[in-house]
């Protein structure tokens, strides 16, 4: 840890450190597990590199909407604050947060529970349930235009195909080429008919911590703003219930059980869910730097693309 954050910690916070752990994960923020005299924290340093220092104000709006949350009983880590905010900004080059430890370990899978898929369910219906009580109207993405998203995807399909290079990988025109008759179909109708609210954004397995059945904690709250709370469900069901190029129909129903305990979801709603996950996300993992073997932690995202893109007009029969 940087000498300055120990010492501001000291002066701002009053937190004297006695050790500190580097903690892995997170694309260039730097994280610390430290122990203080009031117990673990975790130290996160935002890097620069990554967020402009306006971004920033995004990133604390959305923290404080994780202090709300955490108020209403949403299980996500305690923050600290320094003078009201979340964010620590020190001066133009350090910007750091404090926040309570939590204890627990990612699952995958291959290791997920019917019981924790359970609480899963439970912990996401709680965070949308508490997301719906927050005003709206100056959270980033709102409103959300059906328009712009459907123009957004078949400009991005388009430049693709056009700018797709003779010696691609193998595999990436072919993926290209097949979202073609899905978009050709797609309708403002599609997107005006699903809830929309704030939702967490960045709902996938490194972002959860199981403590045995339960879900101790969901992390990771940076990128949380309004949005199709969908989104938050399709990502889940594919981190989770896609095994060996077949959805786990119990895994499931496991997580609509816990999160009917606190909205509206039902197995029969799961196909368009799928469908809005792969509209939010195919312009990400579908690049052709992602078919190449260098890639391998992002192979699994775009693996669940291909999976839904080969599935597309089944899906609906898969959930009956």
């Amino acid at each position: 840890m940087e000498d300055c954050i120990r010492a501001d910690l000291k002066n701002s916070y009053g937190l004297t450190c006695t050790q500190i752990t580097p903690v892995d994960g997170g694309w260039l923020n730097r994280k610390w597990k430290v122990s203080t005299d009031t117990g673990e924290l975790l130290i996160k340093q935002f890097s620069y590199k990554r967020y402009r220092k306006d971004h920033l104000k995004f990133i604390e709006a959305a923290l404080q909407r994780q202090i709300a949350l955490e108020g209403s009983g949403v299980p996500c880590p305690r923050i600290r604050q320094c003078e009201g905010q979340a964010i620590r900004l020190m001066n133009d080059e350090t910007a750091y947060m404090v926040m309570e430890f939590c204890q627990g370990k990612t699952e995958g899978p291959d290791t997920i529970t019917a019981a924790q898929m359970r609480s899963l369910g439970d912990a996401c219906g709680l965070m949308h349930k508490a997301f719906s009580r927050l005003p709206v109207d100056s959270v980033e993405g709102f409103p959300i235009q059906s328009g712009q998203i459907i123009d957004s995807l078949w400009e991005n399909y388009r430049t693709r195909l056009q700018e797709c290079p003779a010696d691609a990988p193998a595999g990436y025109r072919d993926a290209l080429i097949a979202q073609e008759p899905i978009l050709k179909r797609l309708t403002a109708g599609f997107f005006d008919r699903l809830p929309k609210g704030i939702a967490h954004e960045d709902f996938s397995p490194d972002n959860m911590l199981f403590d045995g059945d339960h879900v101790s904690a969901i992390v990771d709250f940076d990128r949380n703003h309004y949005s199709y709370i969908g989104h938050d469900v399709g990502r889940a069901i594919l981190s989770f219930a896609l095994k060996d190029g077949h959805l786990d129909i119990s895994i499931i129903n496991a997580f609509v059980q816990g999160y009917s305990m606190h909205g509206a979801l039902a197995l029969s709603d799961m196909a368009d869910i799928l469908r809005l996950t792969w509209f939010m996300e195919i312009p990400w993992w579908i690049q052709p730097e992602f078919f190449e073997e260098n890639h391998a932690k992002v192979v699994r995202f775009k693996d669940e693309m291909l999976w839904l893109t080969a599935r597309w007009f089944e899906l609906d029969s898969l959930f009956k």
